[in-house]
């Protein structure tokens, strides 16, 4: 079986073996014309045969670097088949690259284009004028064989311009290819849009999402088959109707461009055409002079007015307002939610309309304390899929009237009120300070701070005390009593009876001469043992110590270990040794984090349990439609187009120069260029301009103004690169860049 390479090296000589024998019958009639001449003027018969060798050799060589037969490679001849044969994908190019470097994907396209061009490689024709020199030879020769025999002169008639005459008439009928003669195009928008059947001006497109246009296509000459060829690789095939008409008819719905394609001899296209496709845009929904976030009194009327503008391109269907009550809080909210109609107008129909609706809170249901979530959701006319837009949710809250109102009362004996206090952790750390500051402050001022230390090590101690049932200061150890003979024993007493007057229970101790007289609890009973309690089964002893505790049994232990841990970092603290203080106070905080953590309650999570993930399926997925998040951060790199910008230094270089002549290497580059221009191309039609420019330049015969058009359009393609990190060396200014930036641009 042959390869791709052969193939085409086979089609090289094919199409070298075809120039020759034009270029050969093209010199034999320059030649038997100049031999003629020669005779005319009556010359020698030496110089007629030296005249028509030059003619001949001078002829051929011309016309054999003319056509650059000793230069023409494989390449050349692969861009001519992705260009004229639409069958082969614009792949044949591939077969000249190595199979051990290209991917699997590539490979898999390399071969299914050696397969067609194998079946195609048949019918593979080149352009030639092998006929039309074969003709120009048999009419000089003709014309040698008449003058030669009727002896003509230089003054007479000139048989030579008649007989030009003939072979004029003679080529164009047998060698110019087809041409569209006429190209109609028909656009049928959508029912529901409204818009009225019509005809574009040009072959380029601007119509409505899922129109169905039409093209009729008239030919100069007969052809064989017509196509279109779209920028999504579709290639639909028109039908030829009783009027020798070519027509095709399909539905677009996306942007891109496309070409007409018709086979005759060979193969011929158009120029690229763009498509842009008119969306059908979302409802716009305005709700005006309305808050997102209100709050309405209880007292007032409840009522709030909700007042859209409804906006659509083609047209609206249906407009409702979706409505959420909350009632409750905490765990016992209640949500219900409820679709309210517009009360005017009772029909949504148009374009564009005024909607109003009040929202009665009390015909809701709504109490002080509840909330109304609602927003406005509309429906377009668009067939089959329907658009939808809402607007953003807006809040209506009721206030409750019911207030918690703290009030002292007089009779109260305890401040319930909580103090401020020092947790342990910040005792630690102010101790800590205290140790770095004793060189550096007066011992007094050491004693003063460690003792204040020392009475927040208290009030930390007593808060805790209070979780196991402490209502006083308790445990500390028997307390001894002396004579109060002084006087400062005297005074303090006093200023301790003066204070129990002012924070304790004074009318307890109204009614001290009624009390029993309480006995010595030393004494026995009479006979001999102690007397039975008879409540003690029957109440709970809620104020003793060691029964009243809010924790479990391993915390309360904890919390008793953190107390004596209290209870040393006090005493050391009250002895100006902070040092000794920071062990035990390290201990206790230790413990009080231990109790914290045991004290918690864990809920289990509850909520979707997906199904087990079955082994043998894992990464077995198509993932072709699916649009990972990592492609929008992908490296702007990747993003540029390598293709466009050597094609643009190309175009630039070929510019600045006077030889406007294009090498090889220069045509290579500006043709790998085209898949990208043409990739661009899908989301800015108007880089199709480019397209045909490309096609132009590439082909060899183009002005100034095809250099400059594309030049532009690569220009327009390329993105717009972020700015570096680093420090900048430019000196121009950035609005000096965006200048030349646009200049560049300017055609």
């Amino acid at each position: 079986m042959k390869t791709g390479l052969t193939i085409l090296s086979e089609l090289k000589r094919k199409y070298i073996f075809v120039r020759l024998i034009e270029t050969l019958f093209l010199s034999v009639a320059v030649a038997i014309i100049l031999s003629t001449l020669f005779y005319i003027l009556r010359a020698e018969f030496i110089l007629q045969i030296i005249g028509a060798s030059a003619g001949f050799i001078g002829t051929f060589l011309f016309r054999f670097f003319q056509l650059r037969l000793n230069s023409v490679s494989e390449n050349e001849i692969a861009k001519y088949l992705n260009a004229h044969y639409p069958e082969l994908k614009a792949s044949t190019d591939l077969l000249l690259l190595d199979d051990q470097r290209l991917s699997q994907l590539v490979q898999l396209q390399q071969f299914q284009t050696e397969k067609k061009l194998t079946a195609a490689s048949q019918k593979i024709r080149f352009p030639n004028y092998a006929a039309i020199a074969f003709i120009a030879a048999l009419v000089a020769a003709g014309l040698c064989i008449v003058v030669q025999k009727n002896q003509l002169s230089l003054s007479g008639n000139n048989p030579a311009t008649g007989d030009e005459n003939r072979a004029e008439k003679a080529i164009p009928a047998a060698t110019l290819p087809a041409e569209i003669k006429q190209a109609k195009v028909f656009v049928q928008p959508p029912g529901y849009t409204g818009i009225a059947a019509y005809n574009p001006s040009n072959l380029n497109l601007n119509v409505q999402e899922n129109s169905r246009v039409t093209w009729t296509l008239t030919f100069s000459e007969a052809i064989k088959k017509a196509s279109f060829v779209s920028s999504s690789r579709d290639t639909l095939s028109f039908s030829k109707n009783q009027n020798d008409e070519w027509q095709l008819s399909t539905t677009l719905d996306r942007n891109g461009f496309y070409q007409l394609a018709w086979q005759e001899e060979s193969n011929h296209s158009s120029d690229y055409y763009k498509i842009e496709i008119i969306k059908d845009q979302a409802p716009i929904i305005k709700l005006a002079d309305l808050d997102q976030f209100t709050q309405v009194e209880y007292n007032s009327k409840q009522q709030v007015d909700a007042k859209p503008t409804l906006l659509d391109d083609y047209g609206l269907t249906d407009a409702y307002i979706i409505a959420t009550v909350s009632k409750g809080s905490g765990e016992s909210v209640k949500f219900r939610e409820e679709k309210i109609r517009f009360s005017n107008p009772a029909e949504i129909r148009g374009k564009q309309l005024s909607a109003r609706q009040t929202l009665d809170l009390k015909k809701l249901g709504l109490e002080p304390g509840d909330e109304l979530y609602f927003y406005v959701e509309a429906i377009d006319n668009k067939v089959p899929v329907a658009n939808r837009s809402r607007t953003e949710t807006y809040f209506i809250t009721i206030p409750d009237t019911a207030q918690d109102v703290m009030t002292a009362d007089g009779g109260l004996g305890v401040d319930l009120m909580p103090e401020y206090f020092r947790s342990q952790r910040q005792i630690i750390i102010d101790t800590e300070k205290l140790i770095r500051e004793k060189k550096t402050i007066t011992k007094k001022e050491f004693g003063s701070r460690s003792n204040e230390l020392g009475y927040d090590q208290k009030v930390l101690r007593l808060r805790y005390g209070q979780f196991l049932g402490e209502e006083a200061e308790s445990g500390v150890g028997p307390v001894e009593t002396h004579a109060a003979d002084d006087k400062d024993e005297h005074d303090e007493s006093k200023k301790a009876a003066d204070m129990v007057k002012e924070f304790g229970h004074q009318h307890d101790t109204e009614n001290e001469h009624n009390l029993v007289e309480e006995k010595d609890p030393t004494k026995k009973d009479v006979d001999g043992g102690k007397k039975e309690n008879l409540l003690e089964g029957f109440i709970h002893e809620h104020d003793n110590e060691e029964s009243a505790t809010f924790f479990y049994q391993s915390l309360k232990m904890k919390l008793k270990a953190a107390l004596a841990q209290m209870w040393d970092a006090e005493l050391y603290l009250r002895l100006y040794e902070p040092e000794k203080s920071l062990p035990y106070q390290y201990t206790a905080l230790k413990l009080l984090k231990e109790i914290s953590n045991d004290s918690r309650i864990y809920v289990h999570r509850t909520g979707f349990e997906p199904p087990p993930i079955k082994e043998e399926k894992r990464l077995t997925a198509d993932l072709n439609e699916v649009n990972p998040a990592r492609h929008a951060y992908e490296s702007p790199d990747e993003k540029y187009f390598p293709g466009i910008s050597r094609a643009l230094q190309v175009v630039e270089d070929i510019v600045s120069r006077s030889n406007k002549t294009l090498s090889p290497g220069e045509k290579n580059k500006l043709l790998a260029s085209g898949s990208e221009l043409a990739q661009a191309a899908l989301e800015n039609p108007a880089l199709l301009q480019g397209l045909t420019a490309l096609k132009t330049v590439t082909s060899g015969k183009f002005s100034d103004d095809d250099l400059i058009t594309l030049r532009k359009t690569y220009w327009l393609a390329l993105p717009e690169r972020p700015s570096a990190a680093g420090k900048n060396r430019s000196t121009l200014h950035e609005l000096d860049n965006a200048l030349l930036q646009n200049l560049l641009r300017q055609p």
